[in-house]
């Protein structure tokens, strides 16, 4: 597996664990933990151009 089918992997994987944990209404710091993963998400996707 090549570093950039890593990297792909890695950044769907904190993606669908953002939208996880955006959906949970029992988690008290929900948006702070989206906010965190998606960010995660976009700057692994990022990685992939440079």
């Amino acid at each position: 597996m090549t570093i950039q089918e890593q990297l792909i992997d890695k950044s769907k994987e904190a993606f669908v664990l953002a939208i996880e944990i955006y959906n949970k209404p029992s988690i008290k710091y929900r948006l702070e933990g989206f906010s965190f993963f998606i960010c995660n998400a976009w700057e692994l996707m990022l990685r992939l151009i440079s």
